[in-house]
Order: C-alpha cells, then sequence, then structure tokens
C-alpha cells in the first residue's frame, strides 16, 4: 500500500493571504448525513468496521498527480492510524475519469466514495494531504478538493456506521473552506469543539501607504455550528480588530493541514510563494529524489539561482554550451550554459569571466542584478531608493528591482534599507521571484 505522507497534521502558523474566503456549495452530490445525537464514534464504529471484508484501491488508480496523496488519522476512532487518500480511475484524463475518496483501516478494510460530479474542481483528488478533527462527538476527515498557488479548498467528510460521506449544511449542499495566504490577506479556517469558524481577513496601510505586517484590520469571521445532521447557518462572530496574526491563529487555529507540496515550509511566511514556485515548475525540491523539502532557510547558490531563472524564463539555448570552467562537475552546468546564453549572467570573476562560482551563496545585490537583466527592467524610479547600497555595484539593479515592485527592503516596517550583501534564502527567491512573474 502507497503511504505518501506518515504522520497526522496538527495546526500551523499563519498563513498570508491571497484570494477572499469563500464558503460555497456543492450541490445534490451526496444524501444528507445523520446519526444518534451523543453517539460515540469509539463504540459506534471500531469493532463492526474491523470484521468487514478488504476494499483495496482498484490496480488502475492514479494516486493524486503532485506531491503525497495519502495521510494517516485515526478514522475509526480505534487508537490507531488509518490511510485517507484519494484517487481517480477509469480514464487517463483526470477531467473524464471517476474520482473517490478512500479510508483504508488499519484491521485491511477500506471504503470508498465516488464523487461523481466535481467538474468545477481542476485536481480530485487533490495532492495535499488533510487530517482528522474531532468536533461535536464526531470524527471528521479534513480533506483538500482544490488547489492553486494561492491557496486550497477543503470539504468535510464523515466516517460512520462504516461509511464514509461529505458532511452537509443544514440549509443543503455541502461546504467547501477556502484557505489562503499572502501579503494582503489571511484566510483560513478553525476546528472547534463543535464549530468551523472561517476567518477572511485583510491588513492595514501605514501612512506612506504599505501594509502593515502581522496585523490584521477589518474582514469577518463566521461561525458554522456542527450538530448530528451537518453545519448550521452561518453565525458572525466579533473579532475585536485590530489585532495580531499571532493572536488571532491562537484563538483560531487552522486546521487545514494545507501544506501543499514539501513538508518543511508549514511555518515560513513564504509559503504561499513557495507552492506557486512549485507549481509553476520552477522548483522541484531540495532534497532528490524524495524532493519532499524545500529548505527554505537555506541561503541560494549560483547554480540553484540559474536553475531557477532557466525554468522560469523558458531559457532553451546553451549557446553551445562549456560556457565556465568550474561547472563541469555540476548539476546545474546546462541551466548555467543557458543563463549566460541569454546575458542573464558573465561570471563570477570579472575581467575575465571564465567562472560561474556554482557552489558559491547568492548575495541580495548579486539576486538583484540577475533579475533584473532577466525581466529587462530599465526603470529606476530617480535612483537612491535605499541607504544601505550607495557604495555597491549593484545599486542600480536594486533601484531597478524596487521600482518594479520586486522588492520593499529589508528591514520592515521602515524598508529604508535593502541589505545588498547579506546572502539570499530559498524562501526570500521565492518571494522574489513570485512577485517578478506570479
Amino acid at each position: 500500500r502507497l503511504i505518501g505522507v506518515v504522520s497526522e497534521l496538527l495546526s500551523k502558523g499563519p498563513l498570508m493571504g491571497g484570494f477572499w474566503l469563500a464558503v460555497s456549495v456543492l450541490i445534490g452530490l451526496f444524501p444528507a448525513v445523520s446519526s444518534a445525537p451523543g453517539s460515540s464514534v469509539v463504540a459506534a464504529v471500531s469493532t463492526a468496521c474491523d470484521a468487514l471484508p478488504d476494499t483495496p484501491v482498484p490496480a488502475d488508480a492514479v494516486i493524486g498527480g503532485f506531491g503525497p496523496s495519502q495521510f494517516l488519522g485515526d478514522v475509526d476512532g480505534d487508537g490507531h492510524k488509518d490511510v485517507v487518500t484519494g484517487y481517480w480511475t477509469g480514464s487517463a484524463d483526470p477531467e473524464l475519469a471517476d474520482h473517490y475518496l478512500h479510508v483504508e483501516l488499519t484491521s485491511g478494510w477500506g471504503t470508498a466514495i465516488l464523487i461523481d460530479d466535481l467538474a468545477q474542481f481542476s485536481n480530485f483528488p487533490m495532492a495535499t494531504p488533510g487530517r482528522v478533527v474531532d468536533m461535536a462527538g464526531q470524527r471528521l476527515i479534513v480533506a483538500g478538493v482544490e488547489r492553486n498557488a494561492d491557496g486550497a479548498s477543503f470539504a468535510f467528510f464523515s466516517f460512520r456506521d462504516c461509511a464514509l460521506a461529505p458532511v452537509p449544511l443544514a440549509a443543503g449542499g455541502y461546504p467547501v473552506m477556502r484557505t489562503a495566504g499572502g501579503r494582503a490577506h489571511s484566510t483560513w479556517f478553525a476546528c472547534r469543539p463543535d464549530e468551523m469558524v472561517t476567518l477572511d481577513l485583510f491588513r492595514g496601510l501605514d501612512d506612506q501607504g504599505e501594509l502593515i505586517p502581522g496585523v490584521l484590520v477589518g474582514g469577518e469571521a463566521l461561525s458554522y455550528r456542527l450538530n448530528p445532521n451537518g453545519f448550521g447557518p452561518p453565525t458572525p462572530i466579533e473579532l475585536g480588530l485590530p489585532r495580531t496574526d499571532v493572536d488571532l491563529h491562537g484563538e483560531y487555529p487552522n486546521c487545514s493541514g494545507f501544506v501543499g507540496s514539501f513538508v518543511d515550509d508549514d511555518d515560513s511566511v513564504f509559503q504561499t510563494a513557495i507552492e506557486w514556485l512549485a507549481l509553476e515548475g520552477i522548483t522541484k525540491g531540495c532534497n532528490p529524489p524524495v524532493n519532499d523539502l524545500f529548505c527554505p532557510e537555506r541561503s541560494v547558490s549560483r547554480g540553484e539561482m540559474a536553475a531557477f531563472l532557466v525554468r522560469a524564463m523558458g531559457y532553451v539555448d546553451d549557446g553551445g554550451g562549456n560556457r565556465f570552467v568550474d561547472d563541469d562537475d555540476s548539476v546545474f552546468e546546462s541551466a548555467i550554459d543557458k543563463l549566460a546564453a541569454a546575458g542573464v549572467t558573465e561570471g563570477c570573476n570579472p575581467p575575465v569571466n571564465d567562472r560561474f562560482c556554482p557552489e558559491r551563496s547568492v548575495s541580495r545585490g548579486e539576486m538583484a542584478a540577475f533579475l533584473v537583466r532577466a525581466m529587462g527592467y530599465v526603470d529606476d524610479g530617480g535612483g537612491n531608493r535605499f541607504v544601505d547600497d550607495d557604495g555597491s555595484v549593484f545599486e542600480s539593479a536594486v533601484d531597478k528591482l524596487a521600482t518594479a515592485g520586486v522588492t520593499q527592503g529589508c528591514n520592515p516596517p521602515v524598508n529604508d534599507r535593502f541589505c545588498p550583501d547579506d546572502n539570499v534564502i530559498r524562501g526570500q527567491m521565492a518571494a522574489f521571484l513570485n512577485r517578478a512573474l506570479g
């Protein structure tokens, strides 16, 4: 059996927001789920389900298509982790295939439901793992049903009486919760003891019109109370804004389990940009061949920079290859030659410039020069944007990068410094590329 993720996901830090929260409705997919009030999930399902025959994943199932597509969680309440996975089968085209959500218990028995009308979602089963939560006496599976570079959509499924079904809205249909991240908004949902709370909040601007980091000043929060028959109608919640990200996420922890392509960026402020980088095919990860890590805090090497830019810009001409004498043993040699052929780099040892220094870390000033050449930025906005780059050979490139909106500085909220000599970390590089190209 395929197990893509072997740990149950816990609540995570703030996601910085890119699109508005929606609680939309899937109409008429499944009958409503009901159960007796106050019934025990553990007593109701664990013994009976263990006695049922196996229901294996079909041999022709396509499990996910991008990153891990399974997770472990105690679905039946017997104290052991079970495998939850999504897959599609029956067609080479996922839009024409049958889609399933499947639970495989530690006893070997599995249950699967057919999801036959998800045309509005582009890639179910989603490659992002979910989690199992306890709410109002029920054990619910939080499963992803769609994602893009900004975030993801999730739905709740209930496993009761050895059956799997989506949890409905009291008014009909099924709720789909969005979670997203970005500079201006923060959108997530929280699973509380007897309710699901959706939050769609935004940041304010300072006197210079810049976003105030770490503080949420407006938006709305809605409570959907869970009862045996499903989620009730939305009720507004007063949050007492403005409040900090940390404060709000402490009171309303994100329970989506949205972790995206990598397992090491969940607490990173750059997660949204990193996800975009992966979805665009600009990064594969930092630990091949597994590539489930991104290493967001690690410095970017010049070889990695070459690979990022070549993939992002689509460079294919290597100018005949072998442009530099020091990259023959580098996995990035092909990308380096293409970067040089495109005129984005000349080398690292002027005026000779027969070396590229692929293993050396990239400074923020060098990064500015690379991006300015690649993007063709020419407007410096009058120059002298920052106070700490006057003696830098990269000052002109830094000013052009700031004018293009790709950088704001390195010392928020003042942002009058660029730190041109500091190394660029991989998370920052994802953000720079996202602003330049996303």
